[in-house]
């Protein structure tokens, strides 16, 4: 098996379990995966698709409230019987008053990171800020969707630069999503002001947002700019099923492209993961 360490998958429904989402992992060529709780089940995802995009961003935040404490727990105590091969994420709604207290209550019960998404609200609106400040207190990584959305909601909460606000919190860390495409140069230059002080606080992941032929360029231009440790890899694939395989072939073929050393892509694919979630 190789080191892939997949940094962004969606669990689906609370019906998986861990053995079948370890199978699919074997499948799929992925030593570790990080599995984002799954704050709707097949049977929203049905009834939200019927919507329209206004209605499906309030929605969001109407699902949360009925699943998310379920899908916290559950994400925990599948990861709990997988500990080396599953790393769980904690999904809450980061303007809600009561998001620190579960985000507390969720990392208590095993999950070490977060996923966070923009319901109609700024990164940097002030109603986050309690959140962001217990998932620094808590040592919490954060993933951010970052970029585009491709169901006709609103993109403008989502531009790389609005998420500037986490160095408020110097030792929060967090991942933006999908080399935020197609602000990509944006992203790149969010990332890279680190370089100034030394203290790399944002990273990103390269799951898929660009389409194959758009993603070369915008990947060359974070290779070429970014310090080695700050790129991730990610499918934002679900926990079971063959999509995984065909990002990491087309991960390969970019690699190939632009010539990327062997010890850079195990960086990619393995160790900045690890670094980044504190897994030895």
């Amino acid at each position: 098996m190789r080191d892939i360490f997949d940094t962004h998958v969606h669990a689906v429904d609370l019906a998986s379990t861990s053995d079948d989402i370890v199978r699919s992992m074997d499948a799929n060529d992925v030593r570790m995966m990080c599995l984002i709780a799954p704050y709707k089940t097949i049977a929203d995802r049905d009834f939200v698709a019927r919507m329209s995009p206004v209605e499906r961003m309030t929605a969001i935040r109407h699902l949360y409230k009925k699943n998310g404490r379920a899908a916290n727990d559950w994400i925990a105590r599948v990861a709990s019987e997988k500990p080396d091969r599953i790393v769980p994420l904690a999904f809450v709604d980061s303007i809600d008053p009561d998001g620190p207290a579960e985000l507390e209550r969720a990392v208590n019960a095993g999950c070490r990171g977060l996923k966070l998404f923009n319901m109609g609200h700024y990164p940097w609106d002030e109603r986050c800020w309690p959140l962001y400040e217990k998932a620094a207190e808590l040592g919490t990584p954060i993933l951010f969707h970052s970029g585009i959305l491709g169901d006709n909601r609103n993109s403008r909460f989502h531009r790389p630069a609005e998420y500037e606000i986490v160095k408020q919190w110097p030792a929060l860390k967090v991942v933006l999503a999908h080399l935020s495409w197609p602000w990509t140069d944006e992203a790149i230059a969010t990332c890279g002001m680190g370089r100034l002080d030394g203290h790399i606080q944002i990273h990103l992941d390269l799951t898929p947002g660009a389409p194959l032929e758009w993603r070369e360029d915008a990947e060359r231009k974070a290779f070429e700019y970014l310090p080695d440790n700050v790129l991730l890899f990610g499918t934002d694939g679900k926990e079971i099923g063959d999509y995984t395989a065909r990002v990491i072939r087309e991960q390969d073929f970019i690699f190939d492209k632009l010539n990327i050393p062997a010890d850079k892509r195990h960086k990619i694919y393995w160790q900045n993961a690890c670094d980044f979630y504190g897994i030895s």
